[in-house]
């Protein structure tokens, strides 16, 4: 019988400290998601029965990264965390680039039976070498597709992580930023993003920043009252719940209210399953990167089409994962050992836990 009212003297911040927890494999199925949602809009050109899935996935993406990104941060100096940041984020980027233009692409062109111009494949890797995607295609591929002339859909959301490091970066780093701080900013966004959407100007403008900011903010929260989350199942399960609600109820109101309780249920499911896929090799950012082109090749080859988006939706992720494995393997696990570079350097101060604010007769929170 499980213990709905307490989770006993262990944080979620506790398991959460090492290596022994599920955040590697709930961001895999994050990025599951990512690639099903795609599945279905590359199938058949409209969303598929969940139509936020993908935005979903994205959310959570960002909520965690916000809670580990604050962790590392105050563990380092902060030329040592850019640099880290850079060697995970950019080398399996150049690798996706890469693979688009010189397999992916002139693959597509052999089974529409056109040419392929090595010119426009080089040009696709140099203009979108620094992470913002200015050319979307490459000399009219892919063509015949729901995503006509568009060879990642997924790669939209990097530079707003990447500068999500930077500004948070700089502001853990702050004496005064602290959880008061990253909850008025957290509050303040997710205010922001829903003026926004509520004023339907979300169409023209596309508040992406203030959206995944907002989630980002929220994990950032949430590493700041780290010690004071609780890992009963009935903390779990409310904060679930209400994460379902206000998607079933509206994306307004979970835009404006979801931001810390899908961040605490991310961090409490990633302390109480029990799953370990990609504690030792993550493939979830490969996952992420390298589905869309392939989905397009597929798209191209007629293939939604003849197996319906569903089971297209199941061979997308078949025939991702050899590919995100190859880039872990390949390319990411082996950049990683370029952080050695770049010494982490003496350790910033760190906040003083929440034991050692009572003893001293602070607020705990604050």
């Amino acid at each position: 019988m499980p213990n709905w009212g307490s989770g006993g003297t262990a944080s979620v911040h506790t398991r959460l400290a090492g290596r022994n927890n599920a955040l590697n494999a709930l961001r895999l199925l994050l990025a599951t998601f990512v690639v099903v949602d795609h599945s279905f809009k590359a199938a058949t050109g409209q969303p598929g029965p969940w139509p936020y899935l993908g935005g979903f996935a994205v959310d959570g993406f960002f909520a965690i990264s916000g809670y580990l990104i604050a962790g590392s941060r105050s563990r380092m100096e902060l030329p040592a965390f850019l640099w880290r940041r850079v060697v995970r984020l950019m080398p399996a980027y150049w690798a996706l680039l890469l693979f688009t233009a010189l397999l992916v692409a002139p693959l597509s062109t052999i089974v529409s039976g056109t040419d392929y111009e090595w010119g426009g494949g080089a040009s696709y890797v140099v203009r979108n070498s620094l992470l913002f995607t200015t050319q979307m295609g490459i000399d009219g591929t892919p063509a015949g597709v729901a995503y006509h002339g568009l060879w990642n859909a997924a790669t939209w959301s990097l530079p707003y992580e990447a500068a999500a490091y930077v500004v948070f970066g700089l502001l853990v780093a702050l004496p005064w930023f602290r959880a008061r701080a990253a909850a008025i900013l957290c509050v303040g966004l997710a205010a922001c993003v829903t003026v926004q959407f509520g004023a339907g100007i979300g169409a023209a403008v596309a508040p992406e920043l203030t959206r995944l900011w907002s989630f980002f903010a929220a994990g950032v929260l949430l590493w700041f009252v780290r010690e004071r989350l609780p890992r009963s199942v009935f903390a779990g399960v409310s904060a679930g719940g209400f994460v379902v609600a206000m998607l079933a109820l509206d994306r307004g109101w979970y835009l404006a209210l979801a931001p810390v309780p899908l961040a605490f249920l991310l961090l409490w499911l990633g302390a109480r399953l029990p799953v370990r896929v990609g504690v030792r090799n993550d493939i979830s950012y490969g996952t992420y990167l390298f589905a869309f082109p392939l989905q397009q090749l597929l798209a191209i080859a007629h293939v939604p089409t003849a197996v319906g988006p569903f089971w297209f939706a199941v061979l997308s992720v078949a025939v991702t994962v050899p590919v995100a494995w190859a880039s872990w393997l390949l390319v990411e696990k082996p950049s990683m050992k370029l952080r050695r570079l770049v010494p982490a350097g003496p350790r910033p101060a760190p906040a003083p836990s929440a034991t050692a604010r009572e003893a001293l007769g602070r607020p705990v929170v604050g």
